[in-house]
C-alpha cells in the first residue's frame, strides 16, 4: 500500500510538470522572455538514509515508554547488546520543483536552481538485552562402565526493543549545474528539511529459549507456557525534526534528439548531513549520516 501510495505521488508530480511545460509552450514567431525566477523542471528521488546515533540504551526505551509493562520488570543482571548502527534507518522518498535563477538551461553556462518539495523517509532506534541462567538439571551414570555426566539446565532471556518514526518534512535545497545542456552534467549546492513525525511507536518483545546440555548431548526443551513469549507496542507522541545537508548529484540526459527524451534525465544523489530530532520525553538526537538514491527530472 506505501508503495503504490508512492507511486502515485511520483506520477503526479511528473504530471504536473508536464502540464507546466505544454502550457508554457508560446508560438515560434513570439519572442521567449526571460524571467528572473521561473519553474525549470520537476523531480521524485528514491533512495535509502542511515545515521548513527548516541542513543538507544535501556534507560531511553524506559523513558520514552512509561507505560510499558515489560519495561518495568527485573532485569538485573541483562546486558545490552548495543545494536544501536541506527537512528534513521530505511527508505527515503523525495518530491521536488526546481526554480532557475535568472538563467537559461539550454546555454552552455552553469545554472544556479532553487529547488523545494517535501522528504518522507522513517525514524528508527533499537536495541537488546539478554541473560543467561544455568542450573543443574540432572545425573546421568553409564550402567556398564559407572561414568557420570552432569546436565544443566540453560535458559536466554531477552527484551528486543525497536522505536519507530515515520517523518515528512519540507525540503528546500540551492544547488549549482554545470553545463546542463550536455548529455552529462554535475551539480551541488546545500540544502535543508525540516517537519515532523505523523506516526511513532515502539515494539517491545520478550522471548525466552531452554536447552539442556550436558557432556554427551544437548536438546531442546518447549516452554507449554505461551506466556514465556511476549510482547507489546506502544504508541508514542510524535516528534520534530531538521538537518543540514549538502546534496552532490551525477545527472544523465536520456535523450539527444527526441524533445520528450531531452526533457528526461535520470540522476543520482548522495546527501551528506547533520541532523537534529527531538524525541518527547527523550529529549534531542542528534547526528551525522547519509541520503542516497536514484531519481527521475523532467525539463521544463
Amino acid at each position: 500500500m506505501k508503495k503504490s501510495k508512492i507511486l502515485f505521488t511520483a506520477i503526479a508530480c511528473l504530471a504536473i510538470a508536464t502540464s507546466f511545460c505544454q502550457n508554457d509552450i508560446k508560438p515560434q514567431n513570439d519572442k521567449p522572455t526571460k524571467s528572473k525566477l521561473r519553474v525549470a523542471d520537476a523531480s521524485v528521488f528514491m533512495g535509502a538514509i542511515f545515521q548513527i546515533t548516541p542513543m538507544g540504551t535501556l534507560t531511553d526505551f524506559q523513558k520514552t515508554n512509561p507505560t510499558s509493562v515489560l519495561l518495568k520488570e527485573n532485569m538485573d543482571g541483562f546486558s545490552s547488546s548495543k545494536r544501536m548502527v541506527n537512528g534513521m534507518g530505511g527508505g527515503t522518498f523525495n518530491a521536488n520543483l526546481g526554480l532557475n535563477l535568472g538563467n537559461d538551461e539550454n546555454t552552455n553556462n552553469s545554472v544556479s536552481q532553487f529547488r523545494i518539495g517535501f522528504s518522507y523517509f522513517g525514524v528508527n532506534m533499537s536495541n537488546s538485552v539478554s541473560k543467561t541462567d544455568r542450573k543443574p538439571y540432572d545425573t546421568l551414570t553409564s550402567s556398564q562402565t559407572g561414568q557420570t555426566w552432569y546436565s544443566d539446565s540453560v535458559t536466554q532471556r531477552s527484551y528486543s526493543m525497536d522505536y519507530k518514526s515515520q517523518q515528512i518534512r519540507i525540503d528546500v535545497s540551492l544547488i549549482y549545474r554545470t553545463n546542463p545542456a550536455a548529455r552529462w552534467s554535475l551539480y551541488g549546492g546545500i540544502g535543508m528539511d525540516a517537519g515532523g513525525a505523523v506516526f511513532t511507536y515502539t515494539d517491545i518483545n520478550y522471548y525466552e529459549y531452554t536447552t539442556i546440555e550436558s557432556g554427551i548431548y544437548t536438546s531442546n526443551s518447549s516452554n507449554s507456557n505461551n506466556s514465556k513469549n511476549r510482547s507489546e507496542r506502544i504508541v508514542n507522541n510524535n516528534g520534530y525534526g531538521y538537518s543540514v545537508y549538502l546534496p552532490i548529484g551525477m545527472d544523465f540526459r536520456v535523450g539527444s534528439k527526441s524533445e520528450f527524451f531531452k526533457q528526461l534525465h535520470l540522476f543520482y544523489e548522495f546527501r551528506p548531513f547533520i541532523n537534529y530530532m527531538n524525541i518527547p520525553l527523550l529529549g534531542s538526537m542528534s547526528g551525522v549520516g547519509a541520503k542516497m538514491g536514484f531519481g527521475v527530472r523532467v525539463t521544463i
